[in-house]
């Protein structure tokens, strides 16, 4: 769909138009299937132009229709604010991958050695609350290492870091 807002440039579009565009670019390849038709209903169009409209890569108008009474969208993309819009994702995520890092730093973990498939993860406090027991099925609570969790979160923050995003054109 940003595409299509994308491909329109100054032209206002329809949730409609766009809708049809995208079954018309589809239609005939050789990862389409038939029932694809079914994904590209009206109302998954509107509601992923929504989410661009919420996160404010898409603007729209409505106009109503005099002969029907229903509403009319014209939809355009507003792609100038992506590389600040991305930075600001960028930052929440280090931030909670930070926050994470250190509610792991800072806590021992236990977790019940009989419940594996329903593993529930208690902080020391929370275990020496329940004095040690299981609340699913009364089984010895047991220390968990974390540092898989640590170099995980690690190797993200790095990674979250080294991320840049550059989609201004070179003028020379």
């Amino acid at each position: 769909m940003g595409k299509e807002l994308l491909n329109s440039e100054d032209e206002e579009i329809t949730d409609e138009d766009i809708a049809e565009r995208i079954k018309d670019r589809i239609k005939g390849k050789k990862d389409f299937e038939p029932e694809d038709e079914e994904i590209l209903k009206l109302n998954t169009v509107r509601k992923t132009l929504y989410q661009l409209y919420s996160e404010r890569l898409a603007q729209f108008r409505r106009i109503r229709d005099k002969s029907t009474g229903w509403f009319i969208y014209y939809w355009w993309g507003e792609f100038d604010l992506i590389e600040e819009l991305l930075l600001e994702k960028k930052k929440l995520i280090q931030e909670k991958l930070r926050d994470r890092f250190h509610y792991e730093k800072e806590n021992y973990f236990f977790s019940c050695e009989n419940c594996e498939e329903n593993k529930i993860k208690y902080t020391f406090e929370e275990a020496f609350e329940l004095n040690f027991r299981c609340t699913e099925c009364g089984g010895q609570l047991v220390a968990e290492e974390n540092e898989d969790v640590l170099d995980f979160l690690k190797k993200r923050i790095i990674q979250n870091q080294n991320i840049i995003f550059s989609t201004k054109k070179n003028k020379e």
